[in-house]
């Protein structure tokens, strides 16, 4: 604890006066020092160790015997973890140096590293928010910074492994410590709170995660979490009507502006979500409550499908269902807005001929200039 504090008190008066020597430099060569001349093994401190000594050799690795079926399970859950992990690190510190971040750059990057690493015998890599952090708190910008170090590290198994072993692992825990306190961003908490509490309660998670189970499993939580979420949302998409306000064109939601009026003879639907397996079930109910509740008179039902990007055949046998009911109330089904995948989904599916062609249309205009000019039957 003594050294740690010690340590930790260098680091933070190296950050504040900005020498010209980085501090966590000064720190592992103090703490080698020191630990050479207090022998700090006997004490009963915890030192590096023995490292590998030379540089890995290419290989192949050998497949046969390799339970694939676990190997291909085990690699999927490993990428999708470090990518994220990757990501959430590029991000965080692409904030505070003002870079953009390219995903398919980063993915590429990683990609290259693992090979080379499997071929060198190492173990996967993605990005490491806690040497981010150190790399940035000594001012490294550029990748010369890492080929520096990959040739600093390189020199070290080579020439210094016999130094190395000596210094403490608690010099080592307070560089990372130091590094993590100072990417930890309490005002952009604090805006987090304030934009949306649920995207507070998912950086609670994370950090939570990160501390309870170490860094990769807590990006394992979140992701979790968050695909629960989203999940959850898609799974209940919106089903709201649309009308008109006199004097103005385009539609309005007839919930949001009291003074819109639905059309005579006519419901318009607006679906705020793709039609998929898990949620064609809760449209298809929202769509039987507004049929249900049809006003007399009514002779179309219009379902605005622009925000509808993609279905699938659960979907669409909804869609037919809806339709035969609405036929059964003497009320005829049309879409508007329709996309081009979608549509040959439609068309594929036998719905198109079903609801009949003149009852897609390009647009709400079109479809009322359309209902205008036919007669009632």
């Amino acid at each position: 604890m003594a050294l740690s504090a010690v340590m930790f008190a260098i680091l933070q008066l190296c950050r504040k006066g900005r020498f010209a020597i980085p501090g966590p430099l000064i720190v592992v060569v103090l703490s080698l020092l020191l630990s050479y001349l207090l022998d700090f093994e006997a004490h009963g401190i915890k030192i590096l160790g023995d490292l590998p000594k030379g540089l890995p050799g290419l290989s192949l690795p050998r497949l046969a015997g390799l339970p694939l079926q676990e190997l291909i399970l085990g690699s999927a859950a490993v990428f999708v973890v470090s990518f994220g992990a990757g990501i959430i690190t590029a991000r965080s510190f692409a904030v505070q140096t003002g870079d953009h971040v390219n995903p398919n750059a980063e993915l590429t990057g990683l990609g290259a590293a693992n090979i080379a690493s499997g071929l060198l015998g190492g173990f996967p890599v993605t990005s490491s928010d806690s040497r981010t952090a150190v790399n940035l708190s000594i001012g490294g910008r550029t990748q010369v910074a890492g080929l520096t170090a990959a040739l600093a590290l390189a020199a070290g198994m080579v020439f210094f492994g016999g130094a190395l072993r000596l210094l403490p692992i608690p010099s080592l825990a307070v560089i990372l410590i130091s590094a993590a306190l100072s990417v930890i961003d309490l005002t952009g908490l604090a805006q987090i709170w304030r934009i949306s509490r649920v995207e507070f309660l998912f950086a609670m998670i994370a950090m939570l995660g990160a501390i309870g189970f170490g860094v990769l499993q807590g990006v394992g939580i979140a992701l979790a979490a968050t695909f629960v979420y989203v999940t959850l949302n898609a799974m209940q998409p919106r089903v709201v009507l649309l009308g008109r306000i006199p004097g103005r064109l385009g539609f309005y939601k007839l919930h949001r502006l009291p003074q819109t009026r639905p059309i005579e003879g006519m419901v318009i639907c607006f679906v705020q979500g793709s039609l998929l397996f898990f949620d064609a079930e809760y449209v298809r109910l929202r769509l039987a409550e507004i049929t249900a509740g049809l006003p007399p008179g009514t002779r179309w039902l219009v379902i605005e499908a622009s925000a509808i990007t993609q279905v699938d055949s659960t979907a669409l046998d909804m869609l037919e269902e809806v339709r035969r009911d609405l036929h059964r109330r003497g009320v005829r089904l049309a879409f508007t807005d329709v996309q081009s995948d979608v549509a040959m989904l439609m068309t594929r599916s036998g719905l198109t001929q079903s609801v009949g062609a003149e009852m897609f249309f390009d647009d709400l205009d079109d479809a009322v200039i359309a209902f205008d000019s036919k007669e009632p039957i």
